[in-house]
């Protein structure tokens, strides 16, 4: 009797949110909310010019995340944004050992500002530069592996999860199929500098699904897209270039990508699209490079207003474009280019408040179709 097994008391955690553990079980619920206001001033060249105001859920996301044992993990988050809710990070995990990962199910994985979460990105937004890469979540079976200052991850992936399954017809039903790798690492990892580069490319293949289409909108998530090339891309090949350097309180971020798209015909064309970024935390904060994942972490703020400071002011200033030009058609085949300036304010770690300033120039092929741009909006922003 004396040596049967003993019941586990389960402890409790805070992690922004409870973290619930028995033994080598744990439980947490995860979500965000963003609330966000819009203002944009749109310039045709021909045509009418406006403007539009709007307040916006962003997103709201909830989701749960765990373990079994140090072997096993799992994430499921949906979130619900413009009336329509979609499945977000859904994932199983298995790691064998402490540096090897396999995980299999919906989430992303190539491109450094891409795979951050937008919790800790710098920007609202992300930009055109994974808008026209069409890099998001897709179902993958992934295996990742990493070291103290490198990371390595090879993938075979297909269509989104919240995409409706392709219809078995006479000429095929085949999903997107893909296949793609990431590759890491960090030569300078002391305290107040880091220097992080890496490589990716993915190979896609649209089967039997719609054409790729390659489109850019005005660094917000708001209002329509003014560059496109149309749904033309039978395959593509995309590869990437990311880098980051960290001097304490200043941080400078950059990605470089280059696709070739195969088309019908045998017709092929290619475009570039990249965006360099600059941040200075005024108040001292450094970012937070999470070296083993290759991604942004979580600030530490040094003075939250929870605890009596004023938190953490940050201020950036960003530069896109991207170039559809080599298509010869259609006349909205042009160039995006903008520059974005940005604020954020810290109260503590998991809130923030945001604002974003965009100049955009959306320069097209065809005599009058050009548009110009100009959007500020502003975010409220909680995660736990």
């Amino acid at each position: 009797i004396a040596g049967g097994a003993q019941a586990q008391d389960t402890t409790t955690a805070w992690k922004g949110a409870p973290l619930f553990q028995n033994d080598t079980l744990t439980f947490k619920v995860r979500g965000r909310v963003y609330e966000d206001f819009v203002h944009q001033e749109v310039d045709r060249q021909t045509g009418a010019d406006f403007d539009a105001n709007v307040t916006r859920l962003r997103t709201a996301r909830l989701g749960v995340e765990g373990t079994w044992n140090a072997n096993w993990a799992y994430k499921a988050e949906f979130t619900v944004a413009g009336g329509s809710a979609n499945w977000e990070d859904l994932i199983l995990e298995y790691k064998p050992t402490d540096s090897v990962s396999i995980m299999a199910g919906n989430f992303k994985t190539v491109s450094f500002e891409n795979i951050s979460s937008s919790r800790y990105t710098t920007f609202m937004e992300r930009g055109p530069f994974n808008d026209v890469l069409d890099i998001g979540r897709v179902m993958n079976v992934q295996v990742k592996a990493n070291g103290e200052n490198w990371t390595a991850a090879v993938a075979v992936s297909g269509d989104s999860l919240n995409n409706a399954d392709p219809t078995a017809t006479a000429t095929g039903g085949s999903e997107v199929l893909g296949v793609d790798g990431r590759v890491t690492w960090v030569p300078i990892n002391g305290d107040a500098t880091k220097l992080h580069v890496g490589a990716w490319a993915r190979y896609r293949d649209r089967q039997d699904q719609a054409n790729f289409n390659y489109q850019a909108r005005n660094n917000t998530n708001y209002g329509a897209r003014y560059i496109s090339t149309g749904a033309v891309g039978v395959a593509d090949t995309m590869v990437g270039l990311e880098g980051v350097f960290i001097q304490g309180p200043f941080a400078v971020q950059a990605e470089w990508a280059k696709a070739d798209v195969d088309r019908l015909a045998n017709v092929s064309s290619d475009f570039t699209t990249y965006y360099v970024a600059g941040s200075w935390f005024v108040t001292g904060e450094m970012k937070n490079l999470d070296v083993k994942k290759g991604e942004w972490g979580r600030t530490k703020i040094l003075n939250p207003v929870t605890s009596g400071g004023l938190g953490a002011l940050e201020l950036a200033v960003r530069y896109d474009n991207t170039d559809l030009t080599n298509f010869n058609i259609p006349a909205t085949a042009g160039e995006y280019s903008a520059w974005t300036l940005g604020a954020n304010w810290y109260v503590h770690p998991y809130v923030r408040f945001m604002a974003n300033y965009t100049k955009s120039e959306n320069d097209n092929k065809a005599v009058g179709a050009d548009v110009d741009v100009e959007t500020l909006q502003f975010r409220a922003q909680f995660d736990f």
